[in-house]
């Protein structure tokens, strides 16, 4: 058998996985990440919300810039 077998119909997918070959927890945190991935996508976000995420990214960035390339230097030198 095949470790993953994907059959679609009309209105269906049906993924099976051997469950010899599969790890069950990485199967379920797959699912729930396809889960999120599904409802995000219901989301109607505009377009400000990626401006606030990019301004809060760069925030976060200056504040931690020079810890994170220190400690990458040090790394780097050992």
């Amino acid at each position: 058998m095949n470790t993953i077998a994907v059959k679609s119909s009309k209105d269906k997918i049906v993924v099976t996985f051997d469950k010899t070959e599969s790890n069950v927890d990485i199967l379920l945190r797959f699912l729930e990440r396809l889960e999120i991935e599904q409802s995000a996508k219901k989301v109607d976000f505009s377009k400000d919300i990626m401006k606030i995420a990019e301004e809060i990214k760069t925030k976060w960035w200056q504040a931690n810039k020079k810890r994170l390339l220190k400690r990458k230097s040090n790394e780097s030198s050992n």
